[in-house]
C-alpha cells in the first residue's frame, strides 16, 4: 500500500504516544506530554510537517518523525524539553514505524520524503540527531554523517551524534 504524508494534529496524539511507546525503551520515550508539545511547536511555523510527519498508509498512521529546533550545532540535551523557535536546526527526537510495519521500508521512505521537503523548502540550516550504534549505517544511508559519540546521556545505551548538512547540496 502506499504511504502518504502529512503534518502531525492533536488528535493524531493517542496513536503517536503508542508508537514512541513502542519503539523507545522506556527511559527513553517521550511522554504524551511532550509529544503534544512538539506538535504545538510544529504548528507554530508555516510548513509544520518539517517539524513533524506522520506516514500514513490508508487512514491508519504507520510511523512518524518529531522534532524540535536548537541554536546548538549538535543535538543538546535541552531539545528534548524545550524549542528554541528561531533555531536553525532541526533536532530529530523520535523516527517511530509501528511493530507490524517495521522491516518494509517505512522509516526510509518517510526519511526520504522529509529530508527532500527539507531540501526544497530550506527553511534550516542542518539536521541532527542521536543514533543508537546499530542504526547508525541505515542512517548514514538517507544522507547523515556520524560526527562521534554524543555527549548526551538518555536512557540505558551510549548514542552517535549524526549530522545533516542542509545548506551543502
Amino acid at each position: 500500500m502506499t504511504l502518504t504524508f502529512s503534518k502531525a494534529t492533536l488528535a493524531d496524539l493517542p496513536t503517536l504516544a503508542n508508537l514512541e511507546a513502542q519503539s523507545y525503551h522506556p527511559d527513553e520515550a517521550a511522554s504524551e506530554e511532550n509529544l503534544r508539545k512538539r506538535i504545538m511547536y510544529a504548528s507554530a511555523i508555516p510548513e509544520p510537517e518539517l517539524m513533524f510527519l506522520v506516514a500514513r498508509q490508508g487512514s491508519s498512521i504507520v510511523g512518524f518523525v518529531c522534532t524540535s529546533l536548537s541554536h546548538e550545532s549538535l543535538l543538546p540535551e535541552s531539545s528534548m524539553a524545550s524549542n528554541e523557535p528561531s533555531g536553525s536546526t532541526v533536532c530529530i527526537h523520535s523516527v517511530c514505524v509501528s511493530p507490524a510495519h517495521r522491516r518494509q521500508g517505512i522509516a526510509r521512505d518517510l526519511l526520504t520524503h522529509w529530508i527532500a521537503l527539507h531540501r526544497q523548502l530550506r527553511r534550516f540550516d542542518r539536521l541532527v540527531m542521536l543514533s543508537r550504534p546499530s542504526l547508525v549505517d541505515f542512517y548514514s544511508s538517507v544522507g547523515f554523517v556520524r560526527v562521534g559519540v554524543s555527549s548526551v546521556t538518555h536512557g540505558p545505551v551510549e548514542w552517535i551524534d549524526c549530522v545533516l548538512d542542509l545548506q551543502s547540496s
